[in-house]
């Protein structure tokens, strides 16, 4: 060996499995033989499941690998959603941001003014295309309050809608699909929101006895939407040993139909952030990854077996007792570093507010 670029391919795959965030990002602009290192990586495409330890430490896990990492930036934050390598944070008194924690880049937004069961966003948080939507139900679930917050404006668009069902949607996120907002409830129920028409008595439109059979939406305990190739999916967990349900929708007729293979996809689910992969290796399709422990070993559900199972495979039951729920944790898809245009802002307004910011070493705090 005469040098860095002729370490073995074998002791290149070891040393970045090791790596984190942006040393992985940097691993690869070495050389040429570091960065088709990185290329051939079986964890490149696969995204992290984020947890907090409530010590201002957050766990990131990857199939087996573990790693910790700090963010003092980050005290008592919650994660709202997750996209595109971001989080949507809220902290104290309705204050929000986006923090992108491989790269340790934080975008400040307007606070918002109402409480939010859900908040969520849409297109990549660097776009002008971006916007933000929170949704709260009334307590009879017969109506709803919606803000959105686009870019560019610094004061959220709330509007009130009603309906003739009760419709308690669920804290999973919603999709955004042909162009309106698709929204789960908590008994399988679909919603649309026509984001364009904001205000609008026609832009909520609830769509009742979507699940069957009926007895399914009284069992429900867990709720996951997923779009993936154009289609529509949920993943429903009943309270019977937490049994592993997955449904595609069919439209018009806002029917959700029994899925029981996967073919090549591949799900992550949590309540802030649902992912879907393609992948034609048989050994990591058809399943689907949740935020769950057995012990300190992640698990996943196959739908072949129809069973869990655990990275290590020392674990294996078509129950889930036993298993750790981490319901605060979310999936994040680490996305290649890049560089902010020094005049790129949300709106005037919030870059008033912001004390500082510091671009110079291509990270830090920055004034959406």
């Amino acid at each position: 060996m005469t040098g860095w670029t002729d370490l073995p391919k074998e002791l290149l795959s070891l040393i970045l499995s090791n790596l984190f965030g942006l040393d992985k990002y940097t691993f690869s602009l070495v050389c040429k033989s570091w960065n088709a290192a990185s290329a051939i990586s079986p964890y490149r495409h696969s995204p992290y499941l984020m947890s907090y330890q409530w010590n201002r430490a957050w766990k990131f896990f990857q199939y087996d690998l573990i790693f910790d990492k700090k963010f003092p930036e980050l005290p008592k934050a919650h994660i709202r959603c997750s996209k595109y390598g971001w989080l949507l944070m809220s902290g104290f008194a309705f204050s929000l941001y986006f923090f992108d924690p491989f790269n340790g880049r934080r975008i400040y937004l307007p606070k918002s003014d109402f409480r939010q069961a859900i908040t969520c966003f849409f297109h990549e948080p660097t776009s002008p295309d971006c916007f933000i939507v929170g949704m709260a139900n009334s307590v009879d679930g017969l109506s709803i309050e919606i803000g959105v917050l686009n870019h560019g404006e610094n004061k959220w668009k709330k509007y009130t809608y009603h309906s003739k069902t009760p419709f308690y949607v669920s804290i999973c996120n919603p999709a955004l699909h042909r162009g309106q907002l698709y929204c789960l409830d908590v008994a399988g129920n679909i919603a649309t929101f026509d984001i364009n028409n904001h205000g609008s008595e026609t832009s909520w439109i609830v769509h009742t006895k979507c699940l069957s059979p009926p007895r399914l939406r009284q069992k429900l305990r867990q709720h996951f939407l997923i779009k993936v190739c154009g289609i529509l999916f949920a993943v429903l967990l009943a309270h019977e040993e937490r049994k592993v349900n997955v449904f595609k929708l069919l439209e018009p007729d806002m029917r959700w139909e029994v899925v029981e293979d996967l073919g090549d996809k591949m799900f992550y689910v949590s309540h802030t952030a649902c992912l879907a992969h393609i992948n034609p290796q048989t050994s990591m399709a058809n399943k689907i990854y949740f935020p769950k422990f057995h012990g300190d070993n992640g698990v996943f559900y196959c739908l072949k077996t129809r069973k869990y199972h655990s990275f290590k495979g020392d674990y294996s039951s078509k129950k889930s007792y036993g298993l750790n729920d981490n319901d605060f944790a979310t999936w994040i898809m680490p996305t290649p570093f890049e560089e902010f245009s020094r005049d790129f802002s949300w709106c005037p307004e919030v870059d008033d507010e912001i004390p500082c910011i510091n671009l110079d070493k291509g990270s830090g705090d920055i004034r959406i």
